[in-house]
């Protein structure tokens, strides 16, 4: 008899694209990394933040120094996060005869969609709570004063921004010059204010968990070249699995495992042992920001 796994290995293919190994928008924003089994990853805590390292002084008369003592800022150690998909199955009675045998691919295709929505969302979700970082419209200003003022909240911190937005928020940019066209009493080009602040619009659509990654109304700037910290504000970092445990998990990637079961397995589902060929993903991640000043967002720009 012909080994089904086998066959559905081959359809499935790689679990993970080497050349996109993170979804698009997070990788536009954050510095991708991994770490070995083992590895500790360590930040430091902008709380601690040298405020004196500005101050330059010049020598006295006597050629005396004015000197600064200052605490060694220590670094704190971050903690992993198993990102796991439910348990889904095909039943082998199904699976066997059925002409169609992408059944499990279509599966293995929606937890890795899935995951990567959840990596997104929760970065997301960090962000909207900095709200130091909060840009709120006062009476009489719309989308376009809203950007605007968003960009003067990181400007001094960070440039080459990328902007994050719902999509009520990317639709009343689309239309934001037609709209207004009665309004205007002079030349006001959303387009031309984008293009003028190098500003790059991505569209997050989609949901995960029985929430949007990005509400409708909800937008992000993210500022990617800071003169205060190496690379862009937000960090993900993947842990690698070992070679071994990636065997194990019947697993391509050292990554992050979206796992068929080689032989079927007794899925005990409404209180019936039967027989199925199951799947799941798995990973541990670390999401920081390392660089909260080089962020800001609103959710009243959509109004």
């Amino acid at each position: 008899m012909e080994r089904i796994d086998l066959e559905i290995s081959q359809v499935l293919g790689a679990p993970i694209d080497p050349n996109l190994k993170v979804p698009v928008a997070l990788s536009e924003i954050a510095e991708i990394e991994t770490a070995l089994p083992g590895d500790l990853v360590r930040i430091f805590n902008s709380s601690a933040e040298d405020v004196n390292v500005d101050d330059i002084y010049a020598v006295d008369a006597n050629g005396g120094l004015t000197i600064h003592k200052v605490s060694a800022v220590a670094p704190a150690t971050l903690t992993f996060s198993g990102l796991q998909s439910k348990l889904e199955y095909v039943l082998i009675d199904e699976i066997l005869p059925a002409a169609d045998q992408n059944a499990l691919a279509r599966k293995k295709v929606a937890i890795t969609r899935a995951m990567d929505k959840q990596e997104l969302k929760r970065i997301l979700d960090a962000v909207l709570l900095v709200a130091s970082q909060e840009v709120t419209l006062d009476s009489g200003e719309d989308l376009y004063d809203g950007i605007v003022k968003m960009v003067h909240k990181v400007e001094d911190y960070a440039d080459n921004y990328v902007l994050l937005c719902g999509s009520t928020i990317k639709e009343k940019i689309d239309v934001y010059d037609k709209v207004n066209a009665d309004n205007f009493n002079y030349r006001v080009g959303l387009t031309e204010m984008l293009a003028k602040f190098g500003i790059t619009v991505i569209k997050v659509i989609g949901s995960v968990n029985g929430g949007k990654v990005l509400a409708n109304g909800k937008c992000i700037l993210v500022g990617r070249n800071s003169s205060l910290a190496q690379g862009k504000p937000i960090t993900f970092v993947r842990r690698l699995m070992s070679p071994e445990i990636a065997k194990l998990m019947n697993s391509e990637s050292a990554e992050r495992a979206i796992s068929v079961a080689q032989a079927p397995t007794v899925i005990n589902a409404d209180g019936k042992n039967t027989l199925g060929y199951a799947v799941f993903g798995y990973e541990s991640i670390i999401e920081t920001i390392t660089n909260y000043r080089a962020l800001s967002w609103s959710d009243e720009l959509g109004a």
